[in-house]
């Protein structure tokens, strides 16, 4: 009778492992991104973004962040978390912000906004 509640208790205890594993772990995007930041900051980068919660499994992470450059243009970069730890990145173009117009001189508009 021993022997059968260790059998049991076993294999519940078996059971809950592998559902745990199965669960992906959920990464605070403001510690991915710090964590990034010091990468990315030799690319022009001053600050940088990520989503709020990034599900990690057993095949990585794909997540979403954004940076701020220098110029204050901002630039959607798409992330790969590979299972070994490296992060690979995917940026799209920059998005600018709109530029001041620049009045010539002597308009008599130039007031205007």
């Amino acid at each position: 009778m021993r022997t059968l509640a260790a059998l049991v208790f076993i294999a519940g205890v078996a059971a809950v492992a592998v559902g745990v594993a199965r669960v992906p772990t959920v990464a605070d995007g403001r510690v991915i991104a710090a964590t990034l930041l010091e990468n990315v900051r030799k690319d022009g980068a001053m600050a940088l973004e990520c989503d709020p919660a990034i599900p990690i499994g057993v095949r990585g992470a794909t997540f979403t962040c954004v940076a701020t450059l220098a110029d204050g243009a901002s630039q959607v970069v798409d992330f790969t978390l590979n299972p070994d730890g490296e992060y690979v990145a995917k940026p799209q173009p920059p998005i600018h912000g709109p530029r001041p117009r620049i009045r010539a001189p002597g308009d008599p508009w130039a007031n205007r906004p």
